[in-house]
């Protein structure tokens, strides 16, 4: 044998060898949550706090973890409201041979327990939030999706896997770094751009950061108690009176830990918003999912009328958002996200090349209900593979 066959013999065995290591190191673990009486539970906080390695159930309960072997002797931590937290080693979790996890109802003791003046408690828990969240700067590494939607059927989708640095959700984003990115074909009638990448709304839309109106001004009432996290949670309704910026009257929801002021979720009635929280190894609050969607009309041409078959000149569109959370870093040393010339560009807008392998490759959580609908329409439009269109677009 050449000595050129055997450098080369050589470096495919190191090539193997590495590849068969990697395989072996790594553990997927899935499963499925159901409450007593069978109902899925969506949106449930999956983790191993210790290790800030998180997800977020689906909308049909799905979750998914890409682990380690050093991983086995942690504990996976699952918490949703009104049920109690289910926790469980990985070793013990992957010997099981039933993957359905039930969760037991977490009964409250709100019932009989007085809270001081519901706007004052409101304001407790939003001075407090500096101290219950992240307040210094880590990275949250995400895939983000937007999709738009033309008589609520999805017509162009991009999605995103990004990382961005800030402190919490009362600041802005001071770095944001897109690292790979991928589109669908376009079948768009209305091409209105955004000013700004869809994350950067993400993060300034936040009603705890008091954009449209101040969360101390608004008329608030408690409307509901439960639980999160073996701790009592009071759920606060807030309406403001007068017509705001959006010309509505706009709700919002806090569910807030009686003991800690944790706010552990947000949700507004503008744009349809929910922001999830959940813990890190410190006990700290940091973002694990968002959804939001803002919609209106646009007027379109005669011919644009007739081909879709409208009785007016005006098509609904709408932007639909969703963002996972895949992980967050806490040491500053290891950020990776450096730029901010992508902050003022539409997410469409944003090219870079198609890497189908890091795509499939990638460990993320089970399709939710919000990607099946948009890849389901999208490949209606014209019986095109939505991975077809990944690879002839980009």
């Amino acid at each position: 044998m050449s000595l050129f066959k055997k450098i080369t013999l050589l470096v495919i065995i190191f090539i193997t060898s590495i590849n068969i290591q990697a395989q072996q190191s790594k553990i997927e673990i899935e499963g499925i949550l159901h409450d007593a009486s069978g109902m899925t539970i969506p949106y449930a906080a999956v983790s191993i706090p210790t290790k800030n390695i998180g997800t977020t159930s689906t909308e049909d309960g799905k979750f998914y973890l890409a682990l380690k072997q050093s991983n086995l002797q942690d504990f996976l931590v699952i918490s949703s409201m009104g049920f109690k937290t289910y926790k469980i080693k990985v070793e013990d979790y992957i010997k099981q041979k039933n993957k359905k996890i039930v969760l037991e109802d977490a009964l409250t003791a709100l019932k009989t327990v007085q809270i001081i003046e519901t706007k004052e408690f409101i304001s407790n828990a939003l001075k407090q939030a500096k101290n219950t969240f992240i307040s210094e700067s880590h990275q949250l590494n995400l895939i983000y999706r937007r999709t738009n939607v033309e008589e609520d059927v999805s017509k162009f989708f991009v999605e995103h896997h990004m990382s961005m640095v800030y402190k919490g959700p009362k600041s802005h984003l001071s770095r944001m770094q897109v690292n790979q990115a991928r589109k669908s074909a376009d079948y768009r009638i209305v091409k209105n751009p955004q000013w700004n990448h869809a994350a950067v709304y993400m993060i300034d839309l936040n009603p705890l950061k008091n954009y449209y109106t101040p969360l101390k001004k608004m008329d608030w009432k408690k409307i509901g108690d439960t639980t999160y996290d073996g701790e009592d949670v009071i759920i606060f309704e807030g309406t403001e009176e007068n017509v705001n910026k959006v010309g509505k009257i706009m709700t919002t929801v806090l569910y807030i830990g009686y003991e800690t002021n944790n706010i552990y979720k947000v949700e507004s009635s503008v744009g349809k918003c929910i922001y999830q929280y959940v813990k890190n190894s410190e006990g700290k609050l940091y973002l694990s999912y968002h959804k939001r969607e803002y919609g209106g009309q646009n007027k379109i041409s005669a011919f644009d009328q007739k081909l879709l078959k409208l009785k007016s000149p005006h098509v609904k569109h709408a932007y639909r958002h969703e963002a996972i959370v895949l992980g967050i870093i806490t040491d500053k040393k290891q950020f990776t996200a450096k730029g901010f010339e992508e902050f003022d560009k539409d997410i469409s807008k944003i090219e870079l090349p198609y890497n189908p392998d890091f795509w499939s490759n990638l460990s993320l959580p089970p399709d939710s209900g919000f990607y099946k609908k948009i890849k389901r329409e999208l490949e209606s439009n014209y019986g095109v593979p939505l991975e077809t269109q990944f690879k002839f677009v980009n």
